[in-house]
């Protein structure tokens, strides 16, 4: 809510500043003048700016706009409502003429209410010191939009902590698992700056698909952070983190500084066909996405002042909110983590026929076999179990009978949990083909333009309809045994569904699938996703391809194993299939390296069966062929099986191609991408 009271007016000091709160361990201050402010670190003095000091600023050679950008705590971009030019973007921020800033102080914190009288336009930020650090939120009772304008994104303090080019340090951003943008590098000038949605761009916008060969890495995890000599912050979005882009900027670009923040999305521009003959025209959404939005920046200092610091310190957030709870417990033997299709449909005569690659008795002799040569830990995961595979996404029972049928579902699983190996179902429950019994006019997403969702046949089930499809599922599996469901979509994406009597949001989205989640595991056991997005923190047992790579920006210098360091000793994680690689040595090392568990995905037959079905992707899978790779890379990973329950508590570069990862048993495992090698030192507690 938005803090009631008068207008605070302080006393300023010699600097401009007054002090507006204070903690045991930091203390806040604001400038009346132009309401920029800045945190002092009671433990060593530092002091954070919202923006370059005059002095910084007599060396900037930007003029206009763009200067007075570098001044101001926000950058508030505006549209038209309506009339002609709804799509030009225009900029309000501190420094506009007729802005009017209220203060107002609270036992909460400080409140400035911005209001630009000419544009009809008005928002709030409301500032609080915690013993991390500072919160800064700007509620969404704030927004106000009396005229001919609307709001459609808002630039939270995009020049706090800003550096120059001579500091010693770097930007981080959230780029697949980590990425650096250092300040001694020179960073090509036809970037635009690295700015990306997180969880990825909204996919029912058409106008923000992805552009065919472009590799994009959708950002999984909402953080961001700074590191300057020994000082570091890490921010994360705690509220409004699914509407919200990252921006990281090089000098050059829009000023003489590295900076990097958080923009706010408020409005989505789309394009729209006026008619079957007409090219698209663009226009921004009517309705606003209203929510409230908020930034947590954690401070770091000494040791703890870089990109490992800044994982711990999101690992600290995640505790103590409650996403992560209980640490793994602790094996003997790695989980190899064994994928099994089954197989999958294809249509030979204008008939549907499933050609089957594995059936549940030759599942159960694989496992079995690998469990003779040494592989003493696997949980398998089971593809293509339904009927006709994935022809018809709602027709997935009775349980294929290419495959044995339910009795040797059941046998199979009852057989594995005997033996001490979890079995789980795959299934996707958000996207529908064209065969699925329930209408997509119906039950189809709603596109930004209103008109429902499809893509080549395909469509995306609104969340009431993948919950009801999933829930069905589930208790029809409790009957069979199974151990979880593992879940594709789940934990890649989300998406609004604009609904004509309103937006259905991404965090509505965000919401439905985590109680989706959690209800699996109350059910089964257990719940797996694919990528991991932050979302899904908390509710699953299981990630298959965790971010590893970079998407290789201009503006990415190096990339860092965050996300792993964040999550390693809470959840199991594995990066590409064993037999999928592209580079089969280096990905294997990477796994080594970032502390993933191995994958494998196999059939009995030949893959060369499945050439004209879905499961096409499959190009080598025969357990024949891969069954000695599986063993011996299974002996490999089992070296650190001491240290799957561990948290990693540091991460070095040692040379160009010597990276070290150390546990907080002490152990180390240094990887060698030079002569393609790994060792392990024990440590004390190992």
């Amino acid at each position: 809510p938005l803090y009631d009271g008068e207008a605070w007016k302080p006393a300023v000091g010699a600097d401009g500043f007054a002090l507006a709160m204070e903690n045991d361990k930091y203390e806040l201050y604001v400038r009346p003048d132009n309401t920029q402010i800045a945190v002092v670190d009671n433990r060593t003095g530092y002091r954070w700016t919202s923006n370059p000091t005059g002095q910084q600023l007599t060396k900037e050679t930007v003029k206009g706009q763009l200067l007075s950008n570098l001044k101001s705590t926000f950058i508030l971009t505006y549209v038209k409502t309506s009339g002609v030019d709804q799509t030009i973007r225009e900029v309000l921020n501190g420094e506009s003429p007729g802005t009017q800033a209220v203060m107002t102080r609270s036992g909460a914190g400080l409140q400035i209410a911005y209001s630009f009288p000419e544009k009809k336009l008005g928002f709030a930020i409301q500032y609080e010191l915690s013993d991390k650090g500072l919160k800064v939120r700007v509620p969404a009772d704030g927004i106000r939009e009396d005229g001919e304008y609307a709001v459609f994104s808002l630039d939270l303090l995009p020049y706090f902590g800003a550096a120059e080019v001579n500091e010693n340090g770097y930007l981080f951003v959230p780029d697949g698992p980590g990425g650096l943008i250092r300040f001694d590098t020179d960073h090509a000038d036809i970037s635009r700056g690295y700015i990306h949605e997180v969880y990825g761009s909204e996919i029912t916008n058409t106008a923000n698909w992805t552009r065919a060969g472009e590799r994009r890495e959708d950002i999984a995890y909402p953080v961001f952070g700074l590191k300057k000599g020994d000082h570091a912050f890490l921010a994360v979005l705690t509220e409004g983190d699914d509407s919200a882009n990252i921006a990281a900027m090089a000098p050059g670009l829009k000023s003489s500084f590295f900076n990097i923040y958080s923009s706010q999305i408020y409005r989505e521009e789309y394009l729209y066909q006026m008619s079957r003959l007409a090219a698209p025209a663009k226009a921004v959404q009517k309705q606003l996405l209203n929510r409230d939005r908020e930034l947590e920046y954690r401070f770091l200092d000494g040791k703890a002042a870089d990109y490992t610091g800044m994982a711990n310190a999101y690992r600290d957030y995640l505790t103590e909110t409650g996403r992560l709870k209980e640490t793994l417990k602790p094996v003997d033997h790695i989980p190899l983590y064994l994928k099994i299709m089954g197989g999958n449909y294809q249509i030979a005569y204008s008939q549907v026929q499933y050609v089957a690659a594995t059936t549940f008795p030759q599942a159960a002799d694989i496992v079995d076999s690998l469990r003779s040569k040494g592989v003493a830990n696997s949980k398998v995961i089971f593809y293509g179990w339904q009927n006709q595979g994935d022809y018809n996404m709602e027709k997935r029972f009775p349980v294929e009978p290419a495959l044995g049928g339910e009795s040797a579902a059941q046998a199979f699983v009852s057989k594995m949990k005997g033996e001490g190996t979890d079995v789980f179902f795959q299934d996707d429950f958000v996207w529908y083909d064209e065969h699925s019994s329930t209408s997509g006019k119906n039950y189809a997403v709603r596109a930004i333009d209103g008109t429902a969702f499809i893509d080549e046949g395909w469509y995306l089930g609104k969340p009431v309809l993948t919950v009801a499809n999933a829930v069905s599922t589930i208790d029809k599996l409790k009957k069979i045994g199974v151990s979880g469901i593992h879940y594709n979509g789940l934990g890649e994406m989300v998406f609004n569904d604009y609904e004509p009597s309103g937006i259905l949001t991404r965090e509505f989205t965000k919401n439905v699938y985590d109680g989706l989640l959690a209800y699996t595991r109350k059910t089964l056991g257990s719940a797996g996703v694919t990528r991991g997005n932050a979302y899904t923190i908390g509710q699953t047992d299981y990630i298959d391809y965790f971010p590893y790579d970079s998407s290789y920006d201009f503006m990415i210098d190096e990339t860092v194993p965050f996300y792993p360091i964040v999550l390693h000793g809470y959840v199991p994680y594995s990066f590409e299939e064993g037999n999928l690689r592209d580079d089969a040595e280096t990905e294997f090392l990477k796994a080594i390296e970032y502390g993933a568990v191995p994958s494998f995905i196999i059939t009995h037959d030949d893959s060369r069966k499945l050439k004209n079905t879905d499961a096409d992707f499959l190009y080598s899978s025969s357990f024949a062929k891969w069954e000695s790779r599986i063993v011996e890379e299974y002996g490999k990973f089992d070296s650190l099986a001491n240290v799957f329950a561990q948290k990693i508590v540091r991460h070095e570069k040692l040379s160009a191609s010597r990276f070290a990862t150390t546990y907080e048993n002490g152990t180390k495992v240094i990887v060698d991408y030079g002569t393609k090698t790994f060792e392990v030192e024990k440590g004390g507690g190992a």
